[in-house]
């Protein structure tokens, strides 16, 4: 079988077991295996839906979609709805498999064309295409005499013994003698309607399936359904609606869909569910009353308009805020919320734009964010640096002459690249004591950085300025020198981010991207765009080679590790469509995402089994800074889903929206070197913590040791064994490719 052909295979296989899940919201081919398996119940309506599914994924393909979106189920799950109601609602012959093809194509297009409009606002088109699709072929069909309706839920019992025997027969005989609740009974109803399947038995195990997929899916389901059931008795509407009706999944899909999957689970997103369902109940009843005349159901309609309607409002707040929409769809409610959690912290001051520190050196901030002195109103965002010795004095001697003090006449570099858009050169260097409150800003320099974006340096010294209005500069290039001009007592430099390109204007509350603070006598602490702060000593990180080319996974690169008594595990460096980098292990199937912008590489994501050993390397490089420095330690917190199933965890889920009471961590710290002047050796200890109740645990140490340009091997303990990891050597892959060329005699 050639490599195109498994591909297009592996493609198709994921497609369809991925629509089945995608009308829950997931992923999870669990779920779809029993959402699968649900579906065939009613043989003709489970065939049905393969045989639609299959059809629209097909065209999908022949006609070059979007993979990505093809294997997600997103061309898919609506065709699959459509094929389940018509093979629901017909009888199965030649007619019905005509139209079920046919049926497919006008879903594909709805699909497209409703993907085409909503996308422009960032909407989704959920199950609108269905709807759609499904009226459009009822309205059609009664024109059809070839297709005869269905009578198969006349003889219920007969199709569950067709299907599984006594046993399906025995458990459907024991839940309706169960003598549940009438609203437990309408709930498990309405769920298994979802798949067109209208009996307690599909609705109690999907129920089941749901509740073991995600907790919060499970509770967003029973919420959203109690809460119309009770709106309905309140206002005296007819509950057996619920029932003949099979409308309340409406309800149940709205419920999740808003308080899980496109909001961030929270209390302010379960407000917003308990809102919405009375509004959509009264959508339910009024579309139900216009549609009757017409011989239409309202099927998911009333979901549709009420999730788009109200995420589009969402698109028009000045500043969002409570409730919050899922950036990273993760299509698990539990991990939407536990990787917004973590990303809120992790991700805090992230701007897309790296601003470093204008200097060489460690500096020390004089005067931060809101200083005593000249950062008040307007200005009050800036930094005013200088140099002290051991002593944490600035100057040497008595510091009566300019030329004393540390700072004066060192470098001042570029923050960033850029562009020079501004420069004052002739102000003169004051007296120690004096100041120029005429030309305040002194000797300055404006670069603009794009996005408007700029920088200003201030105070700079006369005749050392090296660039012009118009140059371009490169981060880390010497531009000027540390001087004393302007409303400046003694030799500093004034550093301020501004969204204009003048010099003195207003400054603008923006963190510097990877930076090295100092309290003290104590060890240096890790910054990732963060804002220094007042009377800390800082400096720029510079990226030792060892580290750079041992986390360089270029495009294309192969290597593999060998664990004694295992198969060797062999990655590869790749980039999707979207300039996502990720390394993918070619035995499991495991992907670990990751940035490296030079001066520091982390892992954004990792999809796959936790088995593999590429979930332990995403663990134990979860972040790391390209730089060295002895006694550094880095901290990053962990989504705890990241970590192997724990005590707790399904209360965990229970509770996430309004409290979180296990949380995870991650920690590296960079061991001693015998280098003197080169760094040729590292050796990093990393730890993930769970915490839980104020207790730390421990969870998995690891030791990696680097050398010659690559990680050589790394340790992994996880209480109870350590296991020792050997890198193989790399392997050139154009001169292996060239060996295998055969020679001509």
């Amino acid at each position: 079988m050639s490599l195109a052909s498994r591909h297009g295979r592996l493609l198709v296989l994921e497609a369809l077991a991925n629509s089945y899940g995608m009308i829950f919201f997931s992923l999870d081919r669990w779920l779809a295996l029993v959402v699968f398996l649900l579906s065939f119940l009613d043989p003709v309506a489970g065939l049905s839906g393969l045989l639609t599914l299959a059809a629209a994924t097909g065209l999908a393909l022949s006609l070059g979609l979007d993979e990505s979106r093809i294997r997600a189920g997103e061309f898919g799950f609506n065709a699959l709805l459509v094929g389940l109601g018509l093979g629901a609602f017909y009888q199965l012959n030649a007619g019905l498999l005509m139209l079920l093809l046919f049926a497919a194509v006008i879903t594909l297009l709805l699909t497209i064309g409703l993907l085409g409009i909503l996308s422009k606002y960032g909407l989704p088109f959920l199950s609108t295409p269905f709807v759609l699709a499904l009226w459009v072929v009822v309205l059609a069909s009664r024109n059809f005499e070839a297709l005869g309706i269905s009578e198969r839920g006349l003889y219920f019992l007969n199709e569950l013994y067709s299907v599984g025997d006594n046993l399906l027969v025995n458990i459907y005989a024991f839940l309706n003698e169960l003598h549940l609740p009438l609203v437990i009974k309408t709930y498990f109803r309405s769920l298994g309607a979802i798949i067109f399947q209208f009996n307690l038995l599909s609705g109690a195990i999907l129920a089941a399936a749901l509740l073991y997929h995600s907790r919060i899916a499970f509770t967003l389901s029973v919420l959203g359904f109690l809460t119309a059931y009770g709106f309905y008795h309140l206002i005296g509407a007819d509950l057996n609606q619920l029932n003949y009706s099979y409308i309340g999944f409406n309800f149940i899909l709205s419920a999740i869909a808003i308080g899980g999957f496109y909001l961030v689970p929270s209390r302010s997103a379960y407000f917003w569910v308990l809102l919405l369902i009375p509004v959509l109940a009264i959508f339910t009843s009024s579309l139900t009353n216009l549609l009757a005349p017409l011989g239409l159901g309202t099927y998911s309609l009333p979901f549709n308009l009420v999730v788009i309607g109200f995420l589009y409002l969402l698109k028009w707040r000045s500043k969002p805020k409570d409730p919050e929409e899922v950036v990273i769809q993760t299509f698990s409610p539990e991990k939407n919320k536990y990787h917004h959690e973590s990303d809120q912290l992790r991700y805090a001051h992230y701007r897309t734009i790296a601003i470093g520190l204008p200097v060489m050196g460690e500096w020390l901030i004089s005067q931060g964010h809101d200083g005593a002195y000249t950062h008040q109103g307007v200005w009050r965002q800036a930094w005013d640096l200088i140099v002290t010795d051991a002593r944490g004095q600035s100057y040497r001697g008595n510091g009566g002459r300019i030329e004393d003090y540390h700072c004066y006449g060192k470098p001042v570099v570029a923050p960033a690249d850029g562009r020079i858009v501004a420069v004052e050169s002739e102000v003169a260097d004051n007296a120690i004591g004096e100041v120029n409150l005429r030309q305040n800003w002194g000797n300055s320099i404006v670069i603009d950085h794009g996005y408007s974006l700029y920088s200003q340096l201030s105070h700079l010294q006369p005749g050392s300025l090296l660039v012009e209005v118009g140059d371009t500069v490169q981060k880390g290039q010497t531009i000027a020198r540390c001087g004393n001009s302007g409303r400046s007592p003694e030799p500093h430099l004034h550093f301020q981010l501004q969204a204009a390109p003048y010099i003195g204007s207003p400054t603008l509350l923006y963190p510097l991207s990877s930076y090295l603070s100092r309290e003290g006598d104590g060890p240096p602490e890790y910054h990732y765009f963060d804002y220094p702060q007042e009377n800390s000593r800082v400096s720029n990180l510079y990226p030792e080679e060892i580290l750079k080319e041992a986390f360089a996974f270029p495009p294309g690169l192969q290597f593999s590790w060998q664990v004694e008594g295992k198969p060797a595990a062999t990655w590869e460096s790749k980039i999707d469509l979207y300039n996502r980098t990720y390394l993918q292990c070619l035995d499991s199937g495991a992907l670990a995402y990751f940035r490296n912008d030079g001066a520091t590489f982390y892992f954004t994501g990792y999809l796959g089994s936790k088995e593999a050993l590429l979930y332990h390397f995403f663990l134990a490089h979860y972040k790391v800074s390209l730089a060295y420095q002895e006694g550094l330690r880095i901290a990053d917190p962990l989504p705890i889903d990241y970590l192997p199933r724990m005590p707790w965890r399904w209360l965990q889920d229970l509770l996430a929206p309004f409290y979180q009471f296990l949380k995870a961590s991650f920690s590296v710290e960079y061991q001693p070197t015998r280098a003197q002047l080169k760094v040729e050796e590292v050796e990093l200890h990393s730890t993930v913590t769970r915490h839980s109740f104020g207790r730390k645990t421990p969870v998995f140490r690891y030791r990696s040791r680097l050398a010659h340009g690559q990680i050589t091997r790394f340790e992994i303990q996880d209480g109870r064994q350590t296991v020792y990891v050997e890198a193989l050597p790399l392997v050139d892959q154009s001169t292996a490719a060239a060996a295998e060329i055969p020679q001509e005699a």
